[in-house]
């Protein structure tokens, strides 16, 4: 794997693993110690922070080639 791809994922699953274990530590109620919350949680927990990093990656990908000026100029020459 490549420096870049380690770095997201340390970025990704240390917060995710510090969520778990806080929840999994927790005893004021008993849905914490289940095993199947903690799964649940955690790949929930996972999926979202990766989703969010991919809408944030495709948005300045977007922006630095250049498709937002595309449409924008198209709007522009469309209400003339």
């Amino acid at each position: 794997m490549s420096r870049k791809t380690l770095l997201i994922l340390a970025l990704v699953l240390v917060p995710v693993a510090a969520m778990i274990v806080m929840i999994a530590f927790e005893t004021g109620n008993g849905a914490a110690n289940n095993v199947h919350f903690v799964i649940a949680f955690g790949l929930g927990a996972t999926l979202t922070v990766l989703l969010a990093v991919g809408l944030f990656a495709l948005s300045f990908h977007s922006s630095r080639s250049g498709h937002d000026e595309q449409i924008g100029n198209e709007q522009d020459s469309d209400e003339s």
